[in-house]
């Protein structure tokens, strides 16, 4: 049995997080690998601005509206987005179910909600801490990776920094440290 390993993937609001860790899925995928978990992409308006977060099932392939900034949800708030309650406990079981179930789970992403609030996605830090995914790749802003990496405890982690420079080169990176 593998010691549990979960990649970091860190860097600022909009620098491509997302976009890097669908594209180590992809890679995953093409290699044969079974890669679950969410995915939690910008929802755009038409304008082009942020509206909200969807929230994608890796394995399932479902989505679900996660969040809005354009109108009110009827869960928490946290800066300008109201999320759906529902759709929250959607996302936690949909990450909860994939545990155990794949070669590479992605967790986007872990952020104020569940590290100042203890909701969203929160109920899986303790799975992750346990070591009970084998490799998972879990996006987490800068400026909270510290904190998150306490609350992981002594499960063996590496920090990836995206930057514009980088992000086209990381996926392979990722994937191949990963696996």
């Amino acid at each position: 049995m593998k010691t549990a390993l979960i990649g970091l993937l860190t860097g600022p609001v909009g620098v491509g997080k997302t976009t890097v860790a669908e594209r180590v899925a992809g890679l995953a995928r093409r290699r044969g690998l079974v890669c679950g978990g969410l995915l939690a992409p910008a929802m755009m308006n038409g304008c082009g601005q942020k509206a909200g977060i969807w929230g994608h099932d890796l394995l399932s392939g479902k989505r679900r509206i996660l969040a809005r900034t354009d109108r009110e949800l009827g869960g928490p708030a946290v800066g300008p987005y109201s999320f759906d309650g529902e759709a929250l406990a959607w996302a936690t079981g949909v990450v909860e179910n994939a545990i155990g179930r794949c070669d590479l789970l992605i967790v986007d992403e872990i952020g104020k909600l569940e590290l100042w609030r203890n909701a969203g996605l929160a109920p899986i830090l303790p799975r992750l801490a346990a070591g009970e995914a084998e490799r998972s790749l879990v996006l987490i802003r800068e400026f909270l990776l510290g904190e998150l990496q306490e609350r992981l405890g002594s499960v063996e982690q590496v920090s990836i920094e995206v930057s514009e420079g980088n992000r086209g080169e990381l996926p392979p990176q990722i994937l191949e440290r990963m696996t």
